[in-house]
């Protein structure tokens, strides 16, 4: 998937959106924008230059591993993503492994991460490091976690979303979509953050970037 493909099909999703929503639930959807900008979350949120924290995870030969040993190998790519039931979502995760041979051939790692945990019925793509943030807790440490509100949960309960369920969590949150590039020196070399779940990171300038900061 080029870069204008990608962008043209979350142009499509954001136009379909428009068109098959009720005004109200868009209405809601358009005051949480508004209500996580006024938070300055992205902000607050680790920035680049800034040192990352280490976490553990099940490696894709189900080894435990940790992101600190990774990067002792080399720069890393991680991909925070909202969940499966999200369309940006996947045609993200669909856009990102288009590019995973060139970010090998840079010498520079991979790593999606949801709340959400993966199970058999979701296809990925052979060689997807999809790891499972239980309670969000990778996220919470770069600073990207934010609660629902009431009327946020009631749209999600009316199309039959318990994220609260989903996340295998109890707790109504899900963490902005990013993506951090950090380098071995184990800061934040890039970032893309954005308060709005609909904008995404570019494939192709997610590898520009990595060949400017790596």
């Amino acid at each position: 998937m080029t870069t204008t493909s990608f962008m043209d099909k979350l142009a499509q999703l954001r136009a379909t959106s428009c068109q098959e929503l009720p005004t109200p639930e868009l209405a809601i959807l358009t005051r949480t924008t508004a209500r996580l900008r006024r938070s300055g979350i992205s902000q607050k949120c680790l920035q680049a230059g800034e040192s990352v924290p280490d976490f553990n995870f099940i490696d894709l030969e189900n080894n435990h591993a940790t992101f600190y040993g990774l990067l002792a190998v080399g720069p890393v790519v991680l991909n925070f993503f909202r969940g499966f039931w999200c369309a940006y979502c996947k045609t993200e995760l669909e856009a990102y492994a288009n590019i995973q041979k060139q970010l090998n051939q840079l010498g520079c790692s991979y790593l999606a991460i949801s709340p959400q945990k993966i199970t058999v019925e979701q296809d990925l793509p052979a060689n997807y490091q999809v790891i499972f943030d239980r309670d969000n807790q990778i996220a919470r440490q770069f600073g990207i976690v934010y609660s629902l509100e009431a009327d946020e949960i009631e749209l999600f309960n009316s199309w039959g979303l318990r994220l609260d369920v989903t996340n295998e969590s109890g707790k109504w949150e899900l963490p902005l979509p990013a993506t951090f590039i950090v380098t071995r020196d184990r800061t934040i070399g890039y970032e893309f953050v954005d308060v709005d779940f609909r904008a995404r990171c570019c494939p192709d300038e997610l590898i520009e970037k990595v060949k400017q900061v790596c």
